[in-house]
């Protein structure tokens, strides 16, 4: 109970160290406690707030729990979630002591409890706020507890307690029914077969399965609803494709527990004089499932591998708490039997025999746990910072963004809808109870429908416009940032994610020009006002087109991308708004990073990257006056492309070129060194040269972002924008400048704008 207590405090600590609760997920929590208590029907399918509210697959078993803490106690919202969490999460300290006690030994149940209070992997998940699994992590150990117990209870104390507790399982959190029954149902069949081996019976076994059938029975309305739910809308090819991109688990962190796995037949057979015992069966199998499917990625199953590891770090924990429990008994034998048969002195023979068998053991112990926290990193202890360190890594809520949710909250209709960012975005649902668009990764998702309105609060918080014809992407921040305008992009064939390649950024673009034969000082384009910016798209192509100009000339920079190419036609054009105005060159950087592949060609760049092995290629249709590839390291890497163009005092002017780049092959041999890059691509450069505008055999389809028509068709009422010393200066004007936007509510950290639905770009 002091090891309990302890856990309880500590986990309170660190999760109140900066004052409000880390981790993003616990605002989708409360929007599940108040998609609850709303007025009306109760559906525990629906989230009102959640990514802009709709069919939600969040399992409601925590929350109906914590939303009676929250309406009998009247506690603040985030800090009943603490309580009710870190509490939980210190159950589990006794159900790890209680299983390890019924399995093996006393001594090794106190170890394996004080290990479980600063586990890394469970405090970790308290704060990244993954409150359901927690609750269930605990569920799971306690409810094999009572069937290692079984026989100590009469049928229908065994049933009611059993069968309540896997209920519980069911209704809070899905992944865990599934390891939950898989463990279970493996163990009861092995001992239906064998049970003479497992010193059990048959009866034993049914009754475990039956508590699971009266479990189900129990929230079987729910689930009436849920599993249709769940089959029909959990999962699509974006979240498939953007999890096997992120969220793989190596083979190599994996081997190695496979150890444990074998580890807990050998304790048997050293503490039971047998192989294979229900305890040690029970624990191999718990360590044993989650392993084989942090591997499912390789037949294409799409959760969140990690995940599994959190399942097995209880048998771990039990598995080093016996392991050092049995080091340690095991050395203080040793050294006390040679102190009492090799000592001669009399001072000597006083000190070893004040070193008994039991205090040397606990020596020993205490010497293994401090050499785990020191060297094992599955552990997490303010001595070594890591808890502090690590808190700070999920922490996603401040003072100054609790303000902006309490303005929100105050000051806007219970319907408006938000765009935000991912982690703040969450709180924000929760808290504000407004529905929120939030910029979350697909990976991060369940449900189809989150991932249209994610994908839009991602593209939205990025850039204004993207074309994309499935082979060539291409993003433009619009005028009022000089960041992408544009950035070409690989649509690569490998990962869910696009690789910018050529990155055209308007402060590097400069223009000389004169005004009656006197020249003037170069002006970059992001210094000249916006006059105009559109997106025009048909079944055969699709352009985006920004104008920037002031009193004298205006600067048009137009790019275009054909159905089934991939190459992208760039364009810019300069026109002088009065006869005395003529331009002499233009300076345009473009930012890159590959190798070149030689050409004699002065018409052409081709370049390749090898980490992402994507190739890319410029063809100038305009050519330059001069070319100065900017190097970077040895072997020299390509970043940036420096072009000028002599325009001869016109006044009127006009550059293209053609911008690609594509997947390349993933044979390794091709990138072994340069003379393998340049075997493999300089045919392919030459042969660009005459086919760029080729359409390709395969059809893809299209993708195009105009973030004036999404704001208007999504209805959306505010666009959040979290500052910092990195972004504010970079990304703010898209917003601030931007007539779409008014702002309404800035703080130091976060700032809100209204959108203006009528605004019209002048």
């Amino acid at each position: 109970m002091a090891i309990f207590a302890f856990s309880f405090v500590y986990r309170v600590l660190l999760m109140l160290w900066a004052g409000f609760p880390p981790g993003a997920d616990i605002g989708l929590h409360n929007s599940v406690i108040y998609s609850i208590i709303n007025t009306g029907p109760t559906n525990f399918l629906y989230n009102h707030y959640h990514i802009g509210g709709g069919v939600s697959l969040t399992f409601p078993g925590y929350h109906i729990f914590t939303a009676g803490a929250m309406m009998l106690t009247g506690l603040p919202e985030y800090l009943t979630h603490v309580i009710v969490v870190c509490f939980f999460s210190s159950l589990t300290v006794i159900c790890i002591f209680l299983i390890t006690k019924k399995s093996w030994s006393t001594s090794a149940a106190l170890i394996a409890a004080f290990l479980a209070t600063i586990s890394r992997f469970d405090l970790e998940m308290l704060l990244w706020a993954g409150y359901p699994n927690i609750i269930t992590l605990m569920l799971i150990p306690l409810t094999f507890y009572l069937y290692m117990q079984k026989n100590r209870f009469s049928k229908i104390p065994f049933l009611v307690s059993t069968s309540i507790l896997v209920a519980s399982l069911f209704l809070t959190h899905s992944l865990s029914v599934a390891m939950f029954g898989g463990i279970t149902v493996a163990v009861a069949l092995f001992v239906v077969l064998y049970p003479k081996k497992f010193e059990s019976t048959r009866k034993t076994a049914l009754y475990w399965l039956l508590s699971i059938a009266l479990g189900v029975v129990l929230v079987l309305p729910f689930l009436v609803q849920a599993i249709p739910t769940y089959l029909s809308q959990y999962g699509s090819s974006e979240i498939t494709g953007a999890t096997l991109a992120a969220r793989i688990l190596p083979l190599e962190i994996v081997l190695p527990l496979f150890g444990v796995f074998i580890a807990f037949f050998v304790f048997s057979k050293k503490f039971y004089n047998k192989i294979l015992t229900l305890p040690a069966f029970f624990l191999s199998l718990w360590v044993f499932l989650p392993l084989i499917l942090t591997q499912s990625y390789l037949i294409g199953i799409p959760v969140d591998y990690n995940r599994f590891m959190y399942f097995l770090i209880l048998p771990t924990l039990i598995f080093m708490a016996v392991l050092i429990d049995y080091g340690s008994a095991f050395f203080a034998k040793i050294i006390n039997t040679h102190s009492i048969n090799n000592t001669n002195y009399l001072n000597l023979k006083r000190i070893t025999s004040a070193l008994t068998i039991k205090r040397l053991y606990i020596i020993f112990a205490l010497c293994f746990l401090l050499f785990s926290f020191v060297a094992i990193p599955i552990f997490m202890t303010p001595a070594l910072e890591t808890g502090h360190t690590i808190q700070n890594f999920y922490q996603a809520m401040t003072p100054p963004g609790w303000d902006a949710i309490q303005w929100a909250k105050t000051n806007t209709p219970p319907n408006a809808v938000f765009v935000a960012d991912a982690w703040y975005g969450w709180w924000f649902s929760g808290f504000a109870q407004r529905p929120t668009l939030s910029a979350v990764d697909p990976q991060y998702l369940t449900v189809n429908r989150e991932v249209d309105n994610a994908t839009f609060a991602r593209t939205l918080l990025d850039t204004n416009y993207i074309i994309d014809n499935g082979y060539i992407q291409i993003r433009n921040d619009g005028g009022y940032i000089a960041r992408h305008n544009p950035e070409i992009l690989v649509v690569q064939n490998w990962t869910y994610y696009p690789q910018s390649f050529f990155n055209f950024n308007n402060e590097n673009t400069k223009i000389e020009y004169q005004i009656k034969g006197h020249s003037q000082p170069a002006i970059n384009i992001a210094e000249l006002p916006v006059k105009d910016m559109q997106i025009e798209t048909n079944t055969q192509q699709a352009k985006i087109t920004i104008v920037h100009g002031n009193d004298h000339f205006n600067y048009t920079a137009t790019a275009t991308i054909y159905q089934n190419v991939r190459f992208a036609n760039l364009t810019t054009t300069l026109s002088s708004l009065h006869p005395e105005v003529t331009f002499n060159r233009i300076h345009i950087n473009i930012e890159t990073t590959g190798f070149q592949i030689p050409n004699n060609n002065q018409a052409t760049i081709a370049i390749v990257e090898t980490g992402t092995k994507s190739f890319g290629q410029l063809i100038f249709s305009t050519p330059p006056e001069n070319v100065n590839l900017i190097t970077d390291g040895t072997p020299k890497i390509i970043k940036t492309i420096e072009l000028t163009y002599f325009l001869a005092d016109r006044s009127e002017g006009e550059i293209q070129m053609l911008s690609g780049a594509y997947s390349a092959s993933n044979n390794p041999t091709l990138y072994t060194n340069a003379v393998a890059i340049n075997d493999a691509f300089s045919q392919i450069t030459i042969d660009n040269l005459t086919t760029a505008l080729q359409p390709m055999e395969k059809s893809c389809n299209w993708t195009n972002f105009d973030y004036r028509t999404e704001l208007q068709t999504r209805n959306i009422a505010y666009v959040i924008w979290r500052l910092s010393d990195s972004t504010e200066a970079e990304i703010i004007p898209k917003f601030s400048r931007d007539p779409m936007f008014s702002l309404v509510f800035i703080n130091k950290e976060v700032a809100i704008f209204r959108v203006n639905g009528d605004s019209k770009q002048t």
